[in-house]
């Protein structure tokens, strides 16, 4: 379209990338027969569009398609020809499986690669409640367990899905909540919990909270971004009740494998305590990566007034004697614990029995993580001078990518429903932010297009000056 200048941004976004990629991702769920279907590059750059443009909803997306030369000439339509209409865009969308748009995405990532923009040893990773399509006051309660049935959680009849939690999970929410009401019997509201309520509208969508913030309907956006020019090189829709600890190792291979596959290679893994576990070291060793994720405050490498001997897995006491490993337990929240236990007959003659091991034990008892040779390892790789920039360069990286996803690329809710719904748009979000890193990267590059920008007023004097010595130079 003529009327559309060639620096503008959707005309150099034409330039940069060839969309005629997406066709055979989509022609195994498009019918050769029938009706003509929604061309799936158009289907495509429309959603790219949207979150170009940070607007969310499919109607307001195609009244600006209609009104905006620009949109139209990027989507090859012109002045006269009618757009596609909103349900088309959206059935198009529901119907098309998730692994089209993550094909879509690794090809971008892959397009990045090209372009010089990912390194791929280094990948930060960072997790971002973002708000579901449901609403908090019509939660509803799940039915009770009942006798024990094989199958779904929710019937046939569309009932309510049955509570799964352990009757001991039960009790520990019932005692917390019962703790908040003593606390402020007087404040409004009402106490509800995953393992205890749902949404009807999105049963996927799970409740989260943050300290000092409202609750909310939620996912959890996973993203994985690479510190050479902060690309993302994974991102995937989790569901919002879990610790982030839990998604560690699955985004690191997804991220590994599609890096493997575009020809690069993974060899650091740097995250916050929220991916801390004994595990996760272990896994991550195990997979010859190297890990840069601190561990949460509440573990001990010490036990005051004990020494531990790595050699024969034992503590010994202020006393001289020997507290042997007993047995290994797992604890009320399900984490695996090694016990180290002194003879009762020993603690009964000790001077210091009761300051050390209380009144009513036996004997004194200590317990720690079995992967504690991981966390040491950890712990002192974090403490070097390497270990202390990876962990400020994490948030330089990964912290600005998940702000600019909410912000300024439509993910600061989700309109669609289902964990499916929320990888689709997750997926788009961070194609669109990935497009605009290649289309930067292309304008800086020699016969580019770029905008020039007048130099500030102080350094103009020192612009001239190189300007003009370099000009003599060629003479």
């Amino acid at each position: 379209m003529k009327l559309v200048p060639a620096r503008h941004f959707y005309q150099q976004l034409l330039r940069t990338v060839d969309f005629s990629f997406v066709r055979p991702l989509f022609a195994p769920f498009y019918s050769t027969g029938g009706r003509p279907s929604l061309d799936p590059v158009v289907f495509v750059k429309l959603l790219l569009v949207g979150h170009l443009e940070n607007i969310t909803s499919d109607r307001k997306l195609l009244e600006l398609a209609q009104l905006h030369l620009g949109i139209r000439a990027f989507l090859g339509y012109d002045l006269a020809q009618p757009l596609p209409w909103h349900s088309t865009v959206s059935r198009t969308r529901q119907r098309l499986p998730v692994s089209v748009f993550e094909a879509c995405f690794t090809h971008i990532v892959g397009l990045c690669i090209q372009q010089g923009l990912v390194s791929g040893h280094t990948q930060v990773m960072d997790s971002a409640y973002i708000k579901a399509n449901a609403s908090m006051s019509r939660l509803q309660p799940k039915r009770s367990r009942g006798a024990a049935q094989a199958g779904p959680t929710r019937d046939d009849e569309g009932q309510a899905p049955r509570i799964t939690a352990t009757p001991d999970r039960l009790k520990h929410i019932q005692r917390f909540h019962a703790a908040i009401l003593k606390a402020a019997p007087n404040k409004p509201g009402r106490l509800v919990s995953n393992l205890t309520h749902y949404s009807p509208s999105d049963p996927e969508a799970r409740i989260a909270f943050k300290s000092g913030k409202p609750r909310i309907l939620a996912y959890t956006a996973s993203v994985s971004v690479d510190t050479a020019q902060h690309v993302i090189t994974h991102i995937h829709a989790d569901l919002a009740d879990w610790r982030d600890s839990r998604y560690l190792l699955a985004m690191v291979d997804a991220t590994q494998q599609r890096l493997n596959t575009l020809g690069r290679g993974m060899t650091i893994v740097v995250a916050d305590a929220g991916y801390c576990s004994g595990e996760n070291y272990e896994q991550l060793e195990v997979r010859g990566l190297t890990g840069y994720i601190p561990a949460h405050g509440g573990y001990k490498s010490e036990h005051a007034g004990f020494t531990y001997d790595a050699a024969t897995d034992s503590y010994t006491c202020r006393q001289g004697k020997q507290l042997p490993f007993n047995k290994i337990f797992v604890d009320p929240q399900g984490n695996p614990k090694k016990r180290y236990m002194a003879q009762a007959r020993e603690c009964k003659i000790c001077p210091v029995a009761e300051q050390c091991k209380g009144k009513k034990a036996k004997e004194k008892r200590l317990h720690h993580t079995p992967y504690k040779a991981h966390y040491e390892r950890m712990l002192e790789r974090l403490a070097t001078r390497v270990g202390k920039g990876m962990r400020r360069l994490r948030s330089a990286t990964v912290e600005p990518v998940l702000g600019s996803l909410i912000t300024y690329y439509g993910l600061r809710h989700l309109s669609k429903k289902g964990q499916a719904g929320a990888a689709k748009v997750m997926y788009l979000a961070a194609m669109a932010y990935n497009l605009k890193k290649c289309l930067r990267s292309s304008s800086c590059q020699p016969g580019g297009w770029g905008i020039a920008l007048p130099a500030p007023a102080p350094f103009r004097w020192l612009l001239l000056y190189f300007c003009n010595s370099h000009g003599h130079y060629d003479k």
